[in-house]
C-alpha cells in the first residue's frame, strides 16, 4: 500500500514538472514567434529606410547614383572577403560591380527600386552576356524589390544570383557583423 503511495506522489511531481515544462515551452515558442514577428518588422523598416536614402531624386543636385552601388559592393566585399569595386557607371556596359573572389570574377548588377516594382529578367540577362564576354565565374542582381517569376525563372542554371530586399537587409547585417574584419572594398576616387 505504501508503495503505491510513493508512486502516486512521484508520478504526481512527474505530471507537475511535465507541465511547468509545457507552459515554458508555450512561453518560448510564442516569445520566438513575436521575436521573428519584430525581426520582420524591422527589416521591412530598414528595407523602406534603404530605398528611400538611395532611390533616384527629382534633384539631380542630391542625387549621386553610385552611393547605393558603393554600399552594395561594400556589403559583399565583407560577406564574402573579397575585393568589389564600383564601375565607372556609363560605358559599363551593365556591370556595376566587379568583385573578385578566390575563386574568379563575379559581376554584379545593383537595382534600387519600391516594393511594388519587381525587376525584370533583362539585368539578369544583361549580366549573363557580360559573363560570357568576360569570362566570369558568377554574377547576381540586387534589387531592393523583388523579381518577377519570369525573371527567377531565367536565371535558373546561368550561375547568378539574385537577391532580393529582404536578404539584401540580411547581407547588410552580416556584413555589420564582419565591421572589425579587414574589408578589401576599393574605392575609386577617379569615378566618383
Amino acid at each position: 500500500m505504501s508503495y503505491v503511495i510513493v508512486v502516486l506522489i512521484v508520478a504526481g511531481f512527474m505530471g507537475f514538472y511535465l507541465l511547468k515544462m509545457k507552459q515554458e515551452l508555450d512561453s518560448i515558442r510564442r516569445s520566438a514567434i513575436d521575436f521573428i514577428s519584430i525581426n520582420e518588422e524591422m527589416k521591412k523598416t530598414l528595407l523602406v529606410g534603404m530605398y528611400q536614402r538611395y532611390k533616384k531624386s527629382d534633384d539631380p543636385e542630391k542625387e549621386n547614383p553610385l552611393d547605393f552601388e558603393r554600399f552594395v559592393a561594400k556589403i559583399m566585399s565583407d560577406v564574402n572577403q573579397s575585393e568589389a569595386f564600383v564601375t565607372s557607371g556609363s560605358g559599363d556596359f551593365g556591370v556595376d560591380i566587379e568583385e573578385r573572389r578566390g575563386d574568379g570574377l563575379y559581376l554584379g548588377q545593383i537595382k534600387c527600386y519600391a516594393d511594388y516594382n519587381p525587376v525584370s529578367f533583362d539585368p539578369i540577362a544583361i549580366i549573363h552576356s557580360q559573363m560570357i564576354k568576360q569570362n566570369a565565374k558568377g554574377g547576381y542582381v540586387i534589387t531592393t524589390s523583388t523579381f518577377t517569376p519570369n525573371a527567377k525563372a531565367y536565371a535558373e542554371g546561368l550561375n547568378i544570383r539574385i537577391i532580393e530586399g529582404r536578404e539584401l537587409i540580411d547581407l547588410w547585417v552580416r556584413s555589420l557583423e564582419h565591421k572589425n574584419a579587414s574589408s578589401k572594398f576599393i574605392f575609386n576616387p577617379s569615378i566618383a
